[in-house]
């Protein structure tokens, strides 16, 4: 199960190349946070959103994955619930941001 963790990490840092790939399209500051009328009440730098969310999600990932593996888990989607997460995560911070 080992190389669902490694596969899973693998996913979730390849999302560092779609934020980069929108490197000069992204705003200073990345809104990160909305209210109940869709105004921007909270923001990161470019670099912390672009860095932060693949390496906090990969962590997660290797986290998540080693506590299945001590469970002896045997469904192989559960590995790749954190890399699909922070793939949906990438797209929505880059649609709101762009």
């Amino acid at each position: 199960m080992k190389k669902h963790i490694i596969i899973g990490s693998i996913i979730c840092l390849a999302t560092l190349l779609i934020f980069l790939a929108f490197w000069g399209q992204l705003p200073a500051e990345v809104p990160i946070h909305f209210d109940s009328a869709g105004n921007v009440n909270s923001t990161l730098p470019k670099a912390v959103v672009v860095f932060g969310i693949p390496l906090i999600c990969s962590l997660l990932n290797v986290i998540s994955g080693f506590s299945l593996t001590k469970k002896e888990e045997k469904r192989i989607f559960m590995y790749y619930i954190v890399p699909t997460i922070a793939i949906i995560v990438a797209v929505v911070v880059l649609v709101l941001a762009l």
